[in-house]
């Protein structure tokens, strides 16, 4: 598929994220990246176990999922999941959605929904700081960023610098943003950027995969 982002959204979005991870974007690895989110909220509103998530063509892949409770900010549109390969509890084990069983075993649930992204690590951190193709998808985040990520950020667009403060909140609002934490609990993969909201509602985390 063509690349449709426009060159110097492209250049932004790079530098941006390099201010966040503290390095280049080019001096990682070459490898897979993902994008998960997690957290009570899917459970305790019981989108782990939406029946939409075990529509055959989501399951497979042809299609992403989306539902408009399926957020992580409110100012924000619904997370895009690739379902074929979230992570599925089941009485079996752990399983990504295209290995599930036909039929799913009873008391399956999404233990890890994984972002759409198209595997590097430039999408993977577009798809959890929820930026999409362009400035105009950009909203403001008006709570309290985190001063060392305030101060990084100063030099960035404007409108970019405050979409980009919920995931660098200061804890009070947004996500809070902890960097390769190698002590948070990781879906899979190894950490390359975590975050995690005050109270445990919404975890994310962008990983690098074999």
């Amino acid at each position: 598929m063509a690349d449709t982002m426009p060159p110097e959204w492209r250049a932004q979005l790079t530098e941006a994220f390099a201010v966040l991870l503290k390095r280049p974007l080019a001096s990682y690895p070459d490898a897979t990246y993902a994008a998960y989110a997690w957290g009570n909220f899917v459970q305790e509103v019981e989108l782990d176990r939406h029946p939409g998530l075990l529509a055959p063509a989501v399951l497979a892949g042809d299609r992403v999922f989306a539902d408009d409770n399926l957020v992580i900010n409110d100012e924000h549109p619904p997370l895009r999941i690739d379902v074929s390969r979230s992570l599925f509890e089941t009485p079996h084990g752990t399983v990504e959605g295209r290995d599930l069983a036909t039929p799913p075993p009873k008391g399956w649930r999404v233990s890890a929904f994984r972002l759409a992204s198209d595997g590097t690590l430039f999408d993977a951190m577009r798809a959890a700081t929820a930026v999409g193709d362009g400035p105009t998808d950009l909203v403001e985040y008006e709570g309290g960023v985190d001063g060392e990520y305030a101060e990084a950020l100063a030099g960035l667009d404007p409108a970019l610098r405050a979409h980009l403060g919920w995931c660098c909140s200061d804890g009070l609002s947004g996500l809070p943003f902890f960097g390769p934490d190698p002590s948070f609990r990781m879906p899979k993969g190894t950490a390359v950027g975590v975050w995690e909201d005050q109270h445990g509602q919404w975890e994310m985390a962008v990983v690098m995969l074999a």
